[in-house]
């Protein structure tokens, strides 16, 4: 019975998939032939398709030819920006002012003076009309950083900023249509916006889009792609992207000299997680010649950033007296620090050792 019930389902998946191709191919028949609110509706459904159907570049070239040729109006709104916003982005310098201006958000965010941050972006955007300091300026009201929280007007000037050619507007409402509360999502939007940051010198987009051909959505899954996306980021200081790529080349067979230098560049830009795979690496010593110091100082590193499998590999190095003088007293101070703050293995292991922390060979890394 319920080999007749699969074979049944087979059946009509083949015959529902059979179904949607026809459907396409009528449509792209008939925008062919110029009917262009159906380029339209062909768009949507290379846009918000499922992952049969969903393919971001069709989905552009039906926007394009619906907004172009059709003069349809959600369909130019579909595209984001479109040719005249494209150039003004490939020619948009940001005015030294608000270098200073940006130089001075990123001190801020580690002070309490959003005030007056907030005060001087206003002024940058509605006085000199400045595309980035609107930029910020919409941040911070839709975040409430400074200001009390107004969405709709913060989303408002990150959008306009973006489509008149600021580059880091355009990757700001990318992650925020990939991920973000304050807007729907829309994978599409969030694709073609992070895709051009990138492409102009926000790299740190380049980690998002990299998770569209990740998990294949909206094109297809490609190694080479991801990890070229993932190594332009980290080259240029994103340190969650030298991690993902140390990752994938750990992952690899006789890759593990690159895994190494994207670990320890990860470690150098501050990811926790990278200091603490590179010492895993050297903890272990199955990829290359061990070294218990090196180990050590990149768990101490780790752990002293609030990595629990950092903390709880430091709190073995002091148990067995590996890279430092050994110190049951130190290890079960740091075994506790590490329960708190997510090693469920170092809470396991104090309630196994509540006298003392014992010699016992680590677990497999996280």
């Amino acid at each position: 019975m319920i080999k007749k019930l699969l074979v049944t389902f087979s059946i009509l998946t083949l015959i529902t998939a059979a179904s949607a191709d026809d459907e396409i191919k009528s449509l792209k028949e008939k925008c062919d032939g110029g009917d262009f609110s159906v380029c339209y509706k062909l768009a949507d459904i290379y846009a918000n398709g499922d992952e049969n159907v969903q393919d971001f570049a069709l989905a552009d070239k039906y926007y394009d030819k619906a907004c172009t040729f059709g003069r349809i109006k959600d369909a130019c709104e579909a595209l984001v920006f479109n040719k005249g916003a494209i150039s003004r982005i490939k020619s948009y310098r940001v005015p030294k002012d608000v270098q200073r201006a940006a130089k001075i958000y990123n001190y801020a965010v580690k002070s309490t003076n959003y005030d007056t941050l907030y005060e001087l972006f206003k002024q940058y955007c509605e006085e000199d009309k400045d595309l980035r300091a609107c930029a910020y300026y919409g941040e911070m009201k839709v975040s409430g950083i400074g200001t009390r929280i107004t969405v709709n007007r913060g989303i408002k000037l990150i959008k306009e900023s973006c489509a008149e050619g600021d580059v880091y507007a355009c990757a700001n409402l990318g992650y925020r249509y990939f991920a973000a509360d304050e807007i729907d999502t829309d994978e599409f939007k969030a694709y073609k916006l992070l895709n051009y940051a990138c492409s102009n010198g926000e790299f740190g987009s380049c980690r998002f889009v990299a998770a569209f051909y990740e998990n294949g959505i909206g094109v297809k899954y490609d190694k080479d792609k991801i990890k070229y996306l993932y190594s332009k980021a980290c080259d240029n200081a994103d340190a969650i992207s030298c991690h993902k790529l140390g990752s994938m080349y750990l992952s690899e067979k006789d890759q593990s000299e690159k895994a190494i230098e994207a670990f320890n560049t990860g470690c150098e830009f501050g990811s926790v997680r990278s200091c603490t795979s590179l010492g895993l690496i050297y903890y272990d010593g199955k990829r290359i010649q061990p070294d218990d110091k090196k180990a050590f100082n990149l768990f101490k590193t780790s752990c002293d950033g609030n990595d629990a499998t950092g903390c709880y590999y430091l709190a073995e190095c002091y148990a067995k007296g590996k890279g430092v003088k050994k110190s049951r007293n130190v290890a079960a101070t740091i075994f506790s620090k590490a329960c708190d703050v997510g090693s469920s293995d170092a809470c396991e292991y104090l309630e196994k050792h509540s006298s003392g922390p014992a010699e016992s060979s680590a677990p497999e890394s996280k």
